[in-house]
């Protein structure tokens, strides 16, 4: 059986960003992002999309942001990669991550068939 099972949206300002919490993120994140031409969008829209997934998996368990680390897949989409614990429970997640100079946004799809992994 495949279909949506959650989903999850976070936004934020990418100011907060400008002096990341570098804590926050894997070593793949904070790499990805400090390579990029504007890091501070690049760290907020990571951080939404790690956000979003934790929400959509509201309904089903308690996940932690340690839990989740976003990457970049084989055509620069962003990829959820998950915790052990959360992949056991057999959910996919497929996300999206929008971002300008002050905003960044991320949604994320908790699918049960489907995943960007």
């Amino acid at each position: 059986m495949s279909g949506l099972r959650g989903i999850g949206i976070d936004t934020e300002a990418v100011a907060r960003f400008a002096d990341p919490d570098l804590r926050l993120f894997t070593d793949r994140e904070a790499a990805y992002c400090l390579a990029q031409a504007k890091p501070a969008e690049s760290f907020a829209g990571r951080w939404c999309a790690k956000e979003a997934v934790v929400k959509a998996f509201g309904a089903i368990t308690r996940a932690g942001i340690r839990e989740v680390e976003i990457v970049e897949g084989e055509f620069g989409e962003p990829v959820a990669v998950l915790s052990e614990r959360l992949r056991e429970l057999g959910y996919g997640v497929l996300v999206s991550i929008a971002h300008d100079e002050s905003r960044a946004i991320a949604a994320a799809a908790l699918t049960l068939g489907v995943s960007s992994e």
